[in-house]
């Protein structure tokens, strides 16, 4: 080192000696200051505390940070120098005082810094002093003792809100096999505590297992089963090659529809009444002709079937328990606690078993009213009205409601496995298909279905007596459905536009004077065009009886239009006319009383009314 380097380091360590020297004496000289004002004033002061007080200011100076009050269940325990000693500190002695696994301690511990400006602060820092962390340790030890000096090791059950309280682990498993044993008929479950991973950790939790000479067989007869199931599986993929014949499910084939009869004969020149023209033309009406065959069913009795005994009897070999345990997770705290709260095993079997009401959710479905809801969930009508504002009568409720209600439910639900095999028919999905010579909504049945019968086997949960979910494990198929194969129409239902643009009826579709008027009347002046009020094709175009010319329109599906009273026909017999097109002119030909259209339309020969098919 030069000499330069040496005297540079003794000017740096000179300043930092009189750096620290001064902050010392400014350390110091108000605890003088003290002693001095009370010699003078007649009060004494202690120089050993004021020299303690300045020697922990002196530490303060180099340890860092706000001095914080140590608070247990609220009240101030302690000062320590600053919030990281004091957390490491209550660290430490929680895990001294807990080494062993059984002495867990539950207590609010919180932290506040001291206010130095305050009277009260400094008058705590006084009276409890400020402690290092190592004597801060000792003191939490002792507090922790003398706490858990007046009170019992005991277990404490967790289930969701619920706790109960019971002397030993032998009460803890007592009670829970005690409330699970109703359903475990066979004794085949036990119930464990699983050990804590940390031994610092004294908190267990409640498992249930298969007893071991249980659990061999089941493994024995999981093994056959697994075998018999494939075997089953074998057999039906083929029986069911040749279940059904290939040309009993072909479908049927729709018929094209009858010919119609004759259309149109002519009324006598001398009829005078409208009806004349009712009277022009007549067709015959068809008829369907009824399915005499009886429905082929499947529907064999399954009792007797052999079949189905057959696999019903490999399927549900191994039927049964699979699992009785719990549906909430269950936690032991093992703690000490007032003896007061430790319940002897018979009370805690009820506590744990005994119903309580719980909130649920009731959707009202049709059908529903506040007498029968109430009835559903078990309570009264007035409770119900209570739990639910603006619920006074039936008439305040609505399809798809969500209704508050009360679900009594017991802390422990016991949780049921059971594997179940039955036998039952079941149904084929319906086959469409689809056919444009039907309108869209018309449907036609070509082949019945009928159901089939399978063994299924589920593994089905239960919640105490009520089934919570079920899932098919297998399915066999002894007789297959017959699915029922329906043709439906893809073709656009017909349009009619009015056939005269200006529709000013005279007289009404309907009797009158004992006949029925079959079409109805529109004023229409001499020479107003006459317009298809459908596609189609002329069939009749010249004089028919009371109509005068007239023309008739086919429209191929048992539907025809009719335009009498014309003057003028401007279509042939056999032409093709589209929607709109103009047919005629307007007259007042045939039995008529003035200028008019006269209009029908009629289906498969009876006349309908034509202003609702026009209105559409």
């Amino acid at each position: 080192m030069n000499k330069q380097d040496w005297k540079l380091r003794a000017q740096w360590g000179y300043f930092k000696s009189a750096f620290v020297g001064l902050a010392i004496g400014m350390l110091i000289a108000p605890g003088v200051s003290d002693i001095i004002r009370g010699y003078e004033d007649g009060t004494h002061v202690s120089i050993k505390d004021k020299v303690a007080d300045c020697a922990m200011s002196v530490t303060d100076l180099f340890v860092g940070g706000d001095k914080v009050k140590v608070l247990i269940d609220g009240e101030v325990f302690a000062v320590a120098r600053n919030k990281d000693e004091a957390e490491e500190a209550v660290k430490k002695a929680g895990l001294l005082h807990n080494k062993d696994g059984i002495k867990p301690l539950f207590c609010d511990i919180s932290y506040e810094t001291v206010d130095t400006e305050n009277e009260k602060d400094k008058e705590l820092v006084k009276k409890f002093k400020t402690l290092k962390k190592d004597k801060l340790v000792e003191e939490l030890l002792g507090r922790y003792e003398s706490t858990n000096s007046n009170k019992s090791l005991a277990y404490v059950m967790r289930i969701d809100d619920t706790t109960i309280t019971v002397n030993s682990f032998e009460d803890v498993v007592s009670v829970l096999e005690q409330t699970q044993s109703a359903y475990d008929t066979n004794d085949e479950f036990q119930v464990k505590l699983k050990t804590p991973a940390s031994k610092n950790v004294a908190m267990y939790e409640v498992e249930v297992d298969k007893k071991a000479e249980d659990k061999e067989a089941d493994d024995t007869e999981a093994a056959t089963q697994e075998q018999t199931e494939e075997v089953i599986k074998e057999q039906t993929e083929a029986s069911e090659t040749t279940a059904i014949p290939e040309d009993e499910t072909k479908p049927q084939t729709a018929g094209e529809p009858e010919a119609e009869g004759s259309e149109v004969s002519n009324d006598t020149e001398g009829d005078e009444s409208e009806n004349a023209e009712e009277g022009a033309g007549s067709e015959s009406e068809e008829t369907e002709e009824g399915d005499s065959s009886e429905e082929a069913t499947t529907e064999e009795n399954i009792e007797e079937n052999p079949e189905v005994q057959e696999a019903f009897a490999k399927l549900s070999v191994d039927d049964g328990i699979k699992y009785v345990g719990f549906s909430d997770k269950i936690e032991v705290v093992e703690t000490y606690v007032d003896d007061a709260i430790i319940k002897d095993r018979a009370t805690a079997f009820t506590e744990l078993t005994s119903p309580v009401n719980e909130p649920g959710i009731y959707v009202v479905v049709p059908g529903d009213c506040l007498s029968i809801i109430a009835e559903k969930v078990g309570m009264s009508v007035d409770d119900i009205k209570a739990l639910n504002d603006g619920i006074e009568n039936d008439d305040d409720i609505y399809y798809d409601d969500r209704l508050n209600i009360v679900v009594p439910t017991p802390p422990v639900e016991v949780l049921v496995e059971k594997k179940e095999t039955y036998n039952e028919k079941y149904y084929a999905d319906v086959e469409y298909q689809d056919d444009d010579s039907m309108y869209i909504g018309e449907t036609s049945v070509i082949q019945e279905g009928s159901p089939g019968v399978h063994t299924v086997t589920d593994m089905v949960t239960y919640k105490g007596e009520n089934e919570s979910s079920r899932q098919q494990l297998d399915e066999v198929v002894e007789v297959a459905a017959v699915a029922e194969i329906v043709l439906r129409g893809t073709k656009s239902q017909p349009t009619y536009m009015f056939p005269l643009t200006n529709w000013e009826v005279t007289s009404n579709f309907g009797y009158r004077w004992g006949r029925l008027h079959a079409g109805t009347d529109v004023k229409a002046d001499v020479g107003t065009t006459v317009r298809a009020s459908r596609a189609g094709q002329v069939t009749s175009a010249g004089w028919i009886g009371g109509y005068g010319n007239c023309v008739i329109i086919d429209h191929g599906d048992g539907v025809q239009t009719r335009y009498g009273h014309l003057s003028q026909v401007l279509v042939s017999v056999g032409q093709y006319v589209e929607q709109g097109e103009q047919i005629a002119l307007s007259g007042n030909t045939g039995r008529s009383t003035g200028p008019h259209l006269h209009f029908e339309i009629r289906i498969n020969g009876e006349p309908v009314d034509p202003l609702p098919y026009l209105y559409q």
